[in-house]
C-alpha cells in the first residue's frame, strides 16, 4: 500500500539483507492490525505506513499502529504523511519520524519535511557543516525553508475548514456517479475526502485520462505504478479489486482551489465521457 518513494527503498535494503515483512490489508485497504501484531517481536527495527494513501484515499488507524508499536522499543515507526497534511488532522503522538513533501500543501516542489521525535536516533547520511541538528548538512536555503514553513503553518490552520469543503464536494460526485451504470467507486466510503477512485471495467485507463483531456478536464490513471510499467497497479491488487476493474480506474482530486463551478463542470463532462464508452463497459 506504500509509494514508490518508501516501497522501492525498502525492496533495496531487502536486497542488501534486510527481511522485509508485509502486512496484510482488508478489503477496505487498511492495515489488518491483528497481522501486524502477529508480525511484531524484539527483532523488528522499523515500521512505515502512509497516513493516506495516494491512489484510493483510505486513512490508516494511526493510533491503532502506535499502540502496537510502542510495545517494542526498538522498532522505529515511520509515517508517510504526504497525502494527509492539510486534508486531514495529522497525528503525532507516538510516531518517531513523519515526513511531508512541499509541493502537496502549496509549497514549492523538490522541498521536504522531516518531523523527527528523537534525533539520536537518526544517523546522517551527508556529513558537512552540522546544519540541521548535524542530520542534513549544508548551507540552509533561508527563503526556501521559510517558504515552506508559511505555506506548511497554513496548512494546518486551514484543515478543518478544507476537510469540511472536500467532504462535501466528494459527496456530490460519488452520489452522482452512481446514476452511471458500471461505473464502480473504488476508495472506501470512509476515505479521505479529497481522493476519489473509480473504475469503469472494460475501458482502458488510458483511454478515460485522453477522453477526459479533450473535456478539459485532467485526471490520472492508476492502471499501472507511476513508473508506467506494465504491471497492474499494487494498491488496488491488495484489496482484491479484479484485474479488469484496475485497468480501467482512474483517480479524481480535489484541492484548496476547487470550486463549486468545477464540479458542476466535472458532471456534465463525465456524463459526456460515459456517453462515448458506455458500449465498452462490462
Amino acid at each position: 500500500m506504500e509509494h514508490p518513494s518508501v516501497l522501492e527503498v525498502v525492496r533495496a535494503l531487502e536486497e542488501e539483507g534486510f527481511t522485509i515483512k508485509y502486512v496484510d490489508v482488508t478489503k477496505e485497504g487498511q492495515i489488518d492490525l491483528k497481522h501486524l501484531q502477529s508480525l511484531m517481536n524484539d527483532k523488528v527495527g522499523l515500521v512505515t505506513c502512509m497516513h493516506v494513501n495516494n491512489i484510493m484515499g483510505q486513512i490508516q488507524p494511526i493510533t491503532e499502529i502506535v499502540d502496537i508499536v510502542s510495545a517494542y522499543p526498538k522498532a522505529h515507526l515511520h509515517v508517510d504523511a504526504v497525502q494527509a497534511v492539510g486534508k486531514v488532522p495529522l497525528i503525532f503522538d507516538g510516531v518517531d519520524t513523519l515526513s511531508l513533501s512541499g509541493h502537496k500543501f502549496n509549497g514549492l516542489k523538490g522541498q521536504g519535511v522531516l518531523f523527527v521525535r528523537n534525533r539520536h536516533e537518526i544517523i546522517p547520511v551527508m556529513q558537512g557543516g552540522g546544519q540541521e541538528y548535524g542530520l542534513r548538512s549544508g548551507t540552509v536555503n533561508l527563503p526556501v525553508d521559510i517558504s515552506i514553513v508559511k505555506a506548511l503553518k497554513y496548512a494546518v490552520q486551514h484543515t478543518q475548514s478544507l476537510n469540511r469543503q472536500l467532504n462535501q464536494y466528494n459527496e456530490q460526485i460519488k452520489a452522482y456517479i452512481q446514476n452511471f451504470p458500471n461505473v464502480i467507486i473504488n476508495s472506501p466510503s470512509a476515505a479521505a475526502p479529497h481522493i476519489i477512485n473509480i473504475g469503469f471495467p472494460g475501458v482502458k485507463g488510458e483511454v478515460l485520462v485522453n477522453a477526459f483531456s479533450k473535456h478539459n478536464v485532467m485526471l490520472s490513471t492508476t492502471s499501472a505504478c507511476s513508473s508506467k510499467k506494465s504491471s497492474l497497479n499494487e494498491v488496488l491488487l491488495a484489496m482484491g479489486i479484479p484485474a479488469i476493474q484496475i485497468e480501467g480506474s482512474i483517480r479524481i482530486s480535489l484541492g484548496a482551489n476547487t470550486t463549486d463551478n468545477d464540479i458542476e463542470t466535472f458532471k456534465d463532462k463525465f456524463k459526456a465521457v460515459y456517453e462515448e464508452v458506455r458500449e465498452l463497459l462490462k
